[in-house]
């Protein structure tokens, strides 16, 4: 009786330190904010493909207006809450979370290439802020930004790098996912976009 309780004993401790051993190391941070909406919107740049502008003058899109399709920018901004007061070490950490994917998709016919409900992150670029606020100089494609698994930080801008096939109207769905499971939809309003 003796020797099977200590052979239930020594297992038991085997299983334990085996069970903590596997267990994933925690860096002691706790995510300052999460999202908590996101928003589209549609704005005109002065110039076409001026990602300079990105955060700067870009004129505003009502519904049914008429944009060509290298003046569009796409924007998408997210409201967050503050999950506790506590910093991390690493300012990326304390930024909101981490992007699994974001799906543009097209509610009418876009070009031979894109028909309505396509899925068109192939023909997205996108300019975003870094965990400080500032953008990054120059244009990704959306797919390879996805890549990285990127931490949101706020701010995102979708361009367009192929024309329609005719001046048609146009809206897009947008599907944003965390890594945690964390999902938001908006769509922007229609309008008239140009080749």
């Amino acid at each position: 009786m003796k020797t099977k309780n200590i052979i239930l004993l020594i297992f038991v401790a085997v299983l334990i330190v085996f069970a903590n051993s596997c267990k994933k190391p925690s860096d002691g941070c706790t995510w300052q904010r999460t999202l908590t909406n996101m928003h589209t919107g549609l704005c005109r740049m002065q110039t076409p493909t001026s990602y300079e502008e990105t955060y700067g003058a870009c004129i505003g899109i009502d519904s049914l207006d008429t944009c060509k399709y290298d003046y569009l920018k796409i924007r998408l901004t997210f409201e967050s809450a503050y999950v506790s007061q506590n910093t991390c070490s690493s300012p990326q950490d304390s930024i909101i979370g981490k992007i699994e994917d974001i799906i543009v998709i097209c509610e009418n016919d876009y070009n031979d290439n894109y028909k309505i409900n396509d899925t068109i992150n192939d023909i997205l670029n996108v300019i975003y802020t870094n965990s400080k606020g500032m953008p990054i100089a120059s244009p990704l494609p959306l797919n390879n930004y996805l890549q990285t698994k990127p931490i949101c930080s706020g701010g995102i801008n979708l361009f367009l790098s192929q024309p329609p096939s005719v001046t048609s109207i146009q809206s897009f769905k947008i599907i944003y996912k965390e890594t945690n499971g964390k999902m938001f939809s908006a769509a922007t309003v229609p309008i008239y976009i140009m080749p």
